[in-house]
């Protein structure tokens, strides 16, 4: 994402969250991604203004979502 500062922190043994990156993008959107210890889930949160999405994923549909990401970003780029 360019142009897209993220913020990460990575968390100590017995928090939550072993990593957590978040970042302000146009229009008010602010995103964030973590990944929590306790559930072994990836979230993915974006919120703006009275609304928000929160998914789980799991690593392996991490993957294969940011895969997919990837994939159509190319294509709109004519990198396909």
């Amino acid at each position: 994402m360019s142009g897209i500062a993220f913020i990460t922190r990575q968390h100590e043994a017995g928090s939550l969250r072993v990593r957590e990156s978040s970042a302000n993008l146009p229009g008010g959107v602010h995103l964030s991604i973590a990944a929590t210890r306790s559930t072994r889930l990836v979230d993915l949160c974006m919120s703006r203004d009275f609304m928000s999405v929160h998914l789980e994923f799991s690593p392996e549909q991490a993957r294969a979502v940011a895969a997919e990401l990837l994939a159509g970003a190319d294509a709109l780029q004519g990198r396909a």
